[in-house]
């Protein structure tokens, strides 16, 4: 996507802050100058610490700007996996997540603080290229691993249309590399995935 200096800013999905896309440059409109702070200074120990996450320029009080990740969100990435029936790419794109997820784990020490992901929406990992990026990091967030990892698999069955035979393998072979690398236990990450099903659920009942 190519952009023109000085054209309308593109406005990104979420649900508690404004992000737009402004001449190439990020801006994340928080709710209060603290919130965008912290933000500001997890990306940056982050990034010190090697894990892949956008280059903040500047904070302007509740104002954020930084990098742009060019790339594409897993769930716009699986879409076009079950478009071309890449099962390469099924393999190539969950091995890129698995280890950013490993990078995360090992800046913030999960075995020592107990620190996991946490906002783990499927809108908050972007792959380019080469690499898979980290976006959004609002709260610090407390658990397993296997809670992420069992998250991100019940999301990735149920975006539409669900349970697909790519989504099936993606959420596959997500687990095997989630085992090999991140030394989790299965069981406890099925046991995750049905209680974020349960979640699910619940959510969708509550709404009108």
């Amino acid at each position: 996507m190519k952009l023109k200096l000085n054209s309308e800013p593109i406005r990104f999905k979420s649900k508690q802050n404004t992000v737009l896309l402004r001449n190439g440059v990020v801006e994340k409109h928080f709710t209060s100058a603290e919130a965008a702070a912290f933000e500001v200074r997890e990306l940056r120990n982050l990034r010190a610490a090697g894990v892949r996450v956008p280059e903040v320029y500047a904070l302007d009080g509740a104002v954020i700007k930084m990098q742009y990740i060019h790339g594409e969100t897993l769930p716009d990435l699986i879409a076009r996996l079950e478009i071309s029936s890449d099962t390469s790419g099924v393999e190539a794109a969950t091995s890129k997540i698995i280890d950013w997820l490993r990078d995360f784990y090992n800046a913030v020490d999960t075995d020592k603080t107990g620190e996991i992901r946490g906002d783990i929406n499927g809108r908050n990992f972007v792959f380019d290229d080469a690499y898979c990026w980290g976006v959004d990091f609002e709260e610090k967030v407390y658990g397993a691993k296997e809670k992420d990892i069992g998250r991100l698999i019940a999301f990735v069955l149920t975006y539409d249309p669900p349970g697909t035979p790519i989504k099936m393998e993606f959420a596959d072979k997500l687990l095997q590399h989630a085992v090999q690398v991140l030394q989790i236990k299965p069981e406890e990450v099925y046991r995750r995935r049905d209680m974020e099903f349960e979640a699910m659920t619940r959510r969708r009942a509550k709404k009108p």
